[in-house]
């Protein structure tokens, strides 16, 4: 099987990187071929290490035509796309060959499925919520929609030994990047708990992005007076990380991030970027779970202050941590498991390759097509207008303002002379009438 797989993200590396690289190994291990269609980086070259090939593009416009006039010249046997621009790209590429397209979604948003779900063979859901909130948006999918949640690896393990002490090591990871805001706001809305600050804490930060320098100056002034510590790891490699997490002796984190820290037998508290979740818990981890670990939510609304807090108090029993630990583990081991996801989804590929695509009549659909695609030129056009124009108007209100600031500066001067001169008139004719006196 020949499989084509676009993705498009921001961030350098991230869940989503792992997510893909997971799926990239089991399909090279078990036979099959791979093209990534992604950015150029780090996250290219893992794929190329793996043994799969790259097509690197920056997703301009004029970059991704030369992708497609690359790609429409070999031969695949399905899609299997990630959100956005990529999912563009390999619509386009599976409804030309006539080969089967497979969509994941990974969090609270429809990538416009509406428009083209009659191409889609298969829709995945990471998560139960997700898969909900699809079909609540476009109910035509349903029959399409598997659900198949992310796994950890099994390098994420627990460690055999167990030192007690009377200090407690935090971890918390995420990236550090804008759509990351709530996660952040979050846990420092722990640092400032008065009833967290006065509890003997290390704190350990795997992360980095675009929001490290302000959040780090937020966190450290948190923690000002307190006994607690704060050390900063950055990004941390994938192969190092179950070790840096044995460290802790609770984790707070995010999707895949919250699964890894439960793998190594930590008790872990769930906030995401959608919604806070709170402690993995026997009662709690279901509907956590259906969340992708808070990928589904409203973020502050959603939250009161101190509720983290709460958490991490629970959290300051040694014994409590203890059992939670082996539970974390546990579940994990029996349903969040990398290679039963990958097993399941190798099937569903499988599957999906012997049925064939439903066939698509693009001679009937062409002049819809291609409405659309001119319709949105000639709207972007005027948008561009428009924001033209709007630029032209407000260029001339800033000049505008800018001198009559000029003018009333001038009135001022003027005035200040004048003052100056009163002053000066005042002060002659004080020492004239002294004098005359």
């Amino acid at each position: 099987m020949n499989v084509l797989l676009p993705v498009f993200f921001h961030s350098a590396m991230g869940g989503l990187h792992r997510h893909i690289l997971s799926s990239v190994k089991v399909l090279i291990r078990e036979g099959h071929e791979v093209t990534v269609v992604c950015k150029p980086g780090p996250f290219a070259k893992e794929v190329e290490a793996l043994g799969g090939q790259v097509i690197r593009t920056d997703y301009s416009n004029e970059d991704v035509t030369r992708v497609i006039d690359v790609v429409v010249t070999q031969s695949f046997d399905l899609v299997y796309a990630h959100p956005f621009d990529s999912r563009q790209v390999g619509l386009a590429v599976a409804e030309t060959h006539g080969i089967p397209f497979v969509l994941v979604i990974h969090g609270m948003y429809y990538d416009e499925i509406e428009q083209y779900h009659t191409s889609v063979s298969r829709v995945i859901a990471v998560s139960e919520r997700i898969a909900t909130h699809l079909v609540e948006h476009c109910p035509a999918i349903e029959s399409k929609l598997i659900v198949i949640p992310n796994g950890v690896d099994d390098a994420f393990v627990p460690d055999v030994t167990s030192v007690s002490s009377e200090r407690v090591t935090g971890l918390f990871t995420s990236r550090l990047d804008a759509d990351k805001l709530f996660i952040l706001d979050v846990f420092l809305d722990a640092l400032e708990d008065e009833r967290i600050k006065s509890l003997p804490i290390d704190w350990l930060i795997v992360g980095d992005g675009t929001q490290r320098e302000k959040y780090a100056s937020r966190y450290e002034e948190a923690l000002e007076g307190t006994s607690q510590t704060m050390d900063w790891l950055g990004w941390v490699e994938q192969d190092d990380l179950p070790e840096v997490m044995r460290r802790a002796d609770f984790v707070i984190a995010p999707g895949r991030s919250a699964l890894e820290g439960m793998a190594v037998g930590k008790p872990t508290i769930a906030v995401g970027s959608k919604s806070y979740q709170g402690l993995v818990t026997p009662s709690t981890w279901q509907d956590i779970a259906s969340t992708n670990f808070g990928g589904i939510g409203t973020k502050y609304d959603g939250y009161t202050s101190g509720r983290i807090g709460d958490a991490i108090l629970e959290l300051m029993d040694e014994t409590t941590r203890r059992e939670l630990a082996r539970f974390s583990a546990a579940l994990v081991d029996e349903h969040f498991r990398d290679e039963a996801a990958q097993r399941l989804l190798l099937d569903l590929l499988e599957e999906v390759r012997r049925e064939g695509p439903k066939e698509i009549d693009l001679v009937a659909r062409y002049p819809h097509v291609r409405y659309d695609q001119l319709h949105a030129r000639r709207a972007n056009r005027l948008c561009s207008w428009k924001l033209a124009d709007r630029e032209q108007r407000l260029e001339a209100m800033r000049n505008e303002l800018e001198a009559t600031k000029r003018h009333l500066d001038e009135l001022r001067a003027i005035q200040s002379n004048q003052s100056t001169e009163i002053s000066q008139l005042r002060s002659a004719l004080q020492r004239l009438s002294d004098e005359t006196e």
